[in-house]
């Protein structure tokens, strides 16, 4: 219970109800009377490699193999993005409150993306919820509520992801009430501009490393350099260099010489810092995929509200379902001592990203600055 209370202490927006943070005194009260000892709620681990298995099953299992495509790929990563950080951290378990959180809020605000896009959530919901409970073996009535809530929250979240609404970052300032388009006129005070600014600020600065090299970032391309790597073991040299020439291939054919440079300097720091990973079974053309859909994915090159590249495309150029790359992914990156996350991959260096990832983040910087200094 202290826990939760803490929980809600810290949660933004704050959670107000009829009752609550009204009674939150007579609660704590309760609580100290109460014999010591006890564990909370344990939340469920869930890593990259399990959420990776996981998607994989569902696509896999009658209720998800008719929906297997990069779409619907892209919004289950979605839904599990939700249920395994946001709530009780359990994506087999679906209620009617999580649910009506999803719809009526989360995916709306979170999730900028075209309408013919987002459409696709419900259905996918509604097969994923059958696949999840029968996978932990739930009671069907509790299923049959979780699909219930779908139906009823569904028309009001079509509407919704069709209208003008605030997202991402502005969907923060929405809560505080905030009219975006009138910044200038805001009644922040100084403390709050600055938490405002230095939360974005930090966000971003994660994707480059750190607030100085944040600050001194440019976007002059990545210049066309050659592989080094220094002093590779014999045994892993011939599969290194058929990765390669393998990414270099892609990069030249599907992407560019600026991705190409990236993919190389990815691959070296692998070697240099690990290169027994390239000593295990496995094809060429899964490793040469999981590199170039890292460097694909730290530029954002798979946003499809952006216009880009469709994953699927990436692992037919090598002859791959699309599937089989996330967890060599992971290794990858583990390898490499980059954060082994592979559902928002941050490589922690302008070194690895390419002038238009890198002239989106200064956009964002620079208004993240201006915002702030307008509210204070």
């Amino acid at each position: 219970m202290d826990a939760a209370i803490e929980l809600a202490a810290i949660t933004f927006p704050p959670l107000e109800t009829e009752s609550w943070p009204a009674c939150r005194a007579l609660v704590e009260w309760i609580t100290r009377g109460l014999p010591e000892g006890g564990t909370g709620y344990q939340r469920p681990q869930w890593d990259s490699a399990a959420l990776a298995r996981l998607t994989d099953q569902f696509f896999c299992s009658t209720y998800g193999a008719g929906l297997d495509d990069s779409d619907h790929r892209g919004l289950l990563e979605s839904l599990l993005w939700y249920s395994t950080d946001y709530g009780p951290g359990d994506p087999l378990r679906w209620s009617p409150v999580k649910v009506e959180i999803l719809l009526d809020d989360w995916i709306p605000r979170k999730i900028v993306a075209p309408a013919e896009y987002l459409a696709k959530a419900p259905d996918l919901l509604r097969a994923f919820i059958h696949f999840a409970h029968e996978e932990v073996g739930l009671r069907s009535d509790l299923t049959d509520e979780a699909l219930a809530a779908i139906n009823t929250w569904e028309p009001r979240y079509q509407q919704t992801i069709r209208s003008p609404r605030p997202q991402g970052p502005a969907a923060l300032l929405a809560a505080l009430g905030v009219d975006t388009e009138e910044m200038a006129d805001m009644p922040f005070g100084p403390e709050e501009s600055e938490n405002f600014e230095n939360s974005m600020l930090d966000w971003l600065a994660l994707d480059v490393g750190d607030p100085v090299q944040l600050d001194q970032l440019d976007d002059e391309p990545l210049a066309d350099e050659p592989f080094r790597c220094d002093g590779i073991s014999d045994n892993v040299t011939a599969r290194v260099h058929e990765v390669l020439a393998l990414s270099d291939r892609c990069c030249e054919e599907m992407l560019d010489l600026e991705y190409r440079t990236a993919c190389r300097r990815v691959l070296a720091r692998v070697v240099s810092k690990e290169p027994e990973v390239f000593r295990r079974t496995g094809r060429a053309e899964t490793a040469a995929a999981a590199l170039v859909w890292i460097v694909g994915k730290a530029n954002d090159l798979f946003e499809q509200r952006t216009g880009g590249m469709h994953v699927r495309d990436l692992m037919s150029h090598f002859g791959l379902r699309q599937s089989s790359v996330a967890q060599r992914a992971a290794t990858m990156l583990r390898a490499g001592g980059f954060n082994d996350d592979t559902y928002i991959v941050r490589l922690g260096s302008p070194d690895y990203l390419v002038a238009a990832r890198r002239r989106r983040i200064i956009k964002m910087r620079d208004k993240y600055r201006e915002l702030a200094e307008q509210m204070s």
